[in-house]
């Protein structure tokens, strides 16, 4: 058998050409409708997590709002710790000053005068004695307590010998109450 082939070269080529041009086209077409695919799935894929974060971004925003009263309460409560905590530490316990002044005052002397200055730790006495010695007392026993130091006893306190209205001064040592 014989085959002859009657086409030209010419021919040959453009019928080869198209053959090539159709498997492009076929190639480029599948290209193109797998992009289209890919492309909606993505869209799909967008949206879908687009929503997503949105219920996130919803939810999120309700606890912050449920919690922001919280913590606002929280605030507040530590505030008002703060605040006891700073009265506790400025705390003096100046009933021990008061016991103590009480426990070494001989009987037969009255106080009338109390002042306590915490800025500057002192302290100032006025009263009256009934003797010098009771009043002598008072001083010795202020002297040998803790809490007083720098004791300052005018000498017009000891001039009388009964009855006798006198001013000590001295200063506190808060470290000792």
């Amino acid at each position: 058998m014989l085959t002859l082939n009657l086409i030209s070269e010419k021919l040959k080529k453009e019928i080869k050409l198209r053959h090539i041009y159709l498997f492009i086209k076929k190639i480029n077409l599948t290209l193109i409708i797998i992009t289209i695919v890919v492309a909606i799935i993505l869209l799909v894929a967008r949206t879908i997590l687009q929503t997503k974060f949105n219920d996130i971004v919803g939810q999120t925003t309700l606890v912050t709002k449920t919690n922001q009263g919280y913590n606002n309460k929280v605030r507040d409560i530590n505030s008002r710790i703060d605040f006891v905590e700073k009265i506790q530490n400025d705390f003096i316990p100046w009933s021990n000053l008061l016991k103590t002044l009480a426990g070494i005052t001989p009987k037969d002397i009255s106080l009338n005068y109390l002042k306590i200055n915490k800025a500057e730790q002192t302290i100032k006495i006025k009263g009256r004695a009934g003797l010098r010695e009771s009043l002598l007392d008072l001083k010795q026993n202020m002297e040998a307590a803790a809490i007083f130091n720098s004791i300052d006893f005018p000498i017009k306190n000891i001039l009388e010998k009964e009855n006798i209205n006198f001013e000590i001064n001295a200063k506190i040592n808060l470290a000792n109450l």
